[in-house]
This record gives structure tokens, C-alpha cells and sequence, in this order.
């Protein structure tokens, strides 16, 4: 197998799911996070992943993995494979929708809710983003089947263009006068056009006769011609999705809110001083993987009982203006709280019933006569 290679589909050993079982807590573990373990460099992260195992076999934690992880592990050449089969198998398989199928979900969602004149807070379930198998029990292997991955170079070079456009835009940052309030409505206004440009340039190329435009156009693409469809179907103008983007609902979209809540808070500390040299080695390095851990944080993290990140995401997470925690219960770890993360861990454990543990000894042998 080479290194030009990614998962395509896996299957996951699993027993009988009983019906006493303490339900699982969900992290996310971070691309850094994996890596770091599959190194074996950084004994903090093989200690964590030890304390993680033990949760996992006692099958009160899971941690997915998902399409964010994949696409990170293209970047990191002949270390791919081992990577990804790393990833796949402390994971035992278990994973989040596409990043695109979430947002996608979360966005029709919120338009139903709109047209049907709801409540505009977004009613958030754990089927947005993950399969109801998540908490069933398993072992600890799964099987992999791997297919080829395309563009490795043209993939990487649109990653560090994206870094060079952050980091140019830094110095605008910093001199702006706008409100953390104003940079939010900037940054939902942002995304909604995209999303309208992405269909509006589909259509165009469909138009000239270019019929790879189903196949090829932005994913982004496909969430405004769907919302056209459920217009249709409710025999609502389709006009209604401009002012839908312009809404309540749109901003109470998880996705959204907590993506344009990063954005602005980063903004906000940019104007504050933070990275005062935007050429400076270590700021590139500082925000070289911003954008990625954006993308994690906003899609999963309302799905999620815990979040392990890098140092800087951890500040942005939890910073008044963000607050993860108490928006969306997700307590948020990083290299710097790892005392308050083993704690976490610790109070994961205690929660097990004993029912939980009779159940275990029943589908584990080896669990067997460790009740008290």
C-alpha cells in the first residue's frame, strides 16, 4: 500500500448492545492529539491515550473520527497510511458525518424551522452528525478498506495559499475599529453568500452545457439547491432563502454560529495584540492549522462532551465570547489543562453503574468479578 491512499470504508467488531449500558461520553480528539500518540514522542499524549483506552474498554467512552482527520493525514506524506490506520483503529471505527453532511443537515433544518414560522433556536440532535452505533459496545479492531486519494499537491498548495490570505489579512485586522457584534454579522453574512455564489456558479456552468458541474462544484453548492427543493415542496417562494440567510435561524445554525464566533473572537484578539508580526516564523506556525481546527471545532463540538485541541484553539474555545462549554456542554482540553482533562476522564469513569459493569463482565470475560 502507498502513501497515496485513504479510507473508503471500515466495518467495527462490536457485541450485542444490552440495555443497562451507561450511555458514552463523545470527545473529539484533535489531528495534533493523534499524531502526537502515533509518534510516541510526547509521553503526555501516550499517558492521555493510555488513560483514553481504559475508557474506551470499558465502553463509557467513544472517540470518533472524521472526515477533517482524513483530509489532514493526506498532508503528512509517507507517515499517511500508519497514520490513518492509527487513527481508524484507536477510533475502532467509529465516525462523524462528513463535515459537509453536517452543515448541510443542520442548514435544512434550520429552513424547515423557518418556513414553518418555529422558534428560531436550532433544535440540535446526536443524528446530525453521528450514527446511533456510536454507543454501541465494541473491541478494539477494526478492518479497513483503503482506495486512492487524488490532488495530495493541489490540496496542499490551496492549504498554504489560504495560511498566506490569513496572515496578509492580519495587519487589516488589527487596524479595524468593527465590534466583536459587527464582525459576527460580517462573518454570517460571509458564509451565507458563499453559499449562494457556490449554487449560482453551478448553475451558470449547467447553463453553458457544462454537465460536470453536478460532479465537480463546490459541496456547498448542493445545500441551496436543496433548499430550492424543500421551497418547492412547500409551495414557499423562492425568495424565502434570501431571508432565510438573513434570519435568526440561519445564525442559530451550530455550524455557523460557532465558526463565525471563532472568527470574530480571533479577530477581536488580533486587535487586542495578538500577533503583532505577521511575518514572523512564529506566528505562521501559530496559525498554520487555524483554519482546519475552525472546521473541527464548528461542526463537531456541539456533538460533543469534551474537545481536545492545541493550546491557542483551547483559548479561543473558551473564551468568554465563544464559550463552548456553556453553549453547547462542551468542556474544551488542551496540552495546558491536562490535570483538568485526567479529571474529566476520572469523572467519566465514576459515573458507571453497576449495572453498566455487571453487563460488561457479561459481554467481556475479562471483566468478570471486578464489582465490589
Amino acid at each position: 500500500m502507498t502513501a497515496n491512499t485513504a479510507i473508503r470504508q471500515s466495518a467495527r467488531v462490536t457485541k450485542e448492545m444490552p440495555g443497562n449500558q451507561t450511555r458514552k461520553s463523545i470527545l473529539y480528539l484533535d489531528q495534533n492529539f493523534f499524531s502526537s500518540v502515533h509518534r510516541g514522542k510526547d509521553q503526555r499524549f501516550t499517558t492521555a491515550m493510555e488513560r483514553v483506552r481504559e475508557l474506551l474498554d470499558l465502553q463509557l467512552l467513544a472517540i470518533p473520527y472524521s472526515s477533517t482527520h482524513e483530509a489532514e493525514a493526506a498532508f503528512t506524506g509517507q507517515h499517511r497510511d500508519g497514520l490513518v490506520r492509527f487513527l481508524q483503529s484507536v477510533s475502532r471505527s467509529h465516525h462523524f458525518e462528513p463535515y459537509w453532511r453536517v452543515e448541510e443537515t443542520q442548514i435544512l433544518k434550520a429552513f424547515h424551522a423557518y418556513l414553518e414560522n418555529a422558534p428560531a433556536a436550532y433544535e440540535k440532535e446526536e443524528r446530525d452528525a453521528l450514527p446511533a452505533s456510536v454507543h454501541e459496545w465494541d473491541g478494539p479492531y477494526s478492518v479497513s478498506v483503503f482506495c486512492a486519494v487524488i490532488d495530495v499537491d493541489r490540496k496542499l498548495a490551496f492549504k498554504q495559499r489560504a495560511i498566506d490570505e490569513l496572515l496578509n489579512a492580519l495587519p487589516s485586522w488589527a487596524n479595524k475599529s468593527r465590534t466583536f457584534e459587527q464582525d459576527m454579522a460580517l462573518e454570517l453574512n460571509d458564509a451565507a453568500r458563499i453559499l449562494a455564489d457556490s449554487y449560482a456558479g453551478q448553475q451558470v456552468r449547467l447553463l453553458a452545457g457544462d454537465f460536470s458541474a453536478l460532479i465537480n462544484s463546490p459541496i456547498s453548492a448542493s445545500v441551496v439547491g436543496n433548499m430550492l427543493h424543500v421551497a418547492q415542496s412547500k409551495d414557499a417562494d423562492p425568495l424565502t432563502i434570501g431571508s432565510f440567510f438573513r434570519s435568526p435561524h440561519f445564525a442559530e445554525v451550530p455550524s455557523q454560529q460557532l465558526s463565525a464566533r471563532l472568527f470574530s473572537t480571533f479577530k477581536k484578539l488580533v486587535r487586542e495584540g495578538m500577533f503583532p508580526n505577521p511575518n514572523a516564523p512564529k506566528t505562521r506556525d501559530r496559525v498554520s492549522g487555524f483554519l482546519d481546527d475552525v472546521q473541527h471545532a464548528a461542526t463537531y463540538a456541539p456533538y460533543c462532551n469534551a474537545f481536545f485541541t492545541d493550546d491557542f484553539m483551547a483559548r479561543l474555545m473558551n473564551h468568554r465570547c465563544v464559550s463552548a462549554e456553556k453553549t453547547f456542554g462542551c468542556k474544551v482540553f488542551s496540552l495546558a489543562s491536562m490535570t483538568q482533562f485526567f479529571d474529566w476522564l476520572e469523572e467519566t469513569k465514576s459515573g458507571m453503574t453497576a449495572a453498566h459493569l455487571d453487563e460488561l463482565g457479561s459481554a467481556y470475560p475479562r471483566y468478570r468479578g471486578e464489582r465490589k
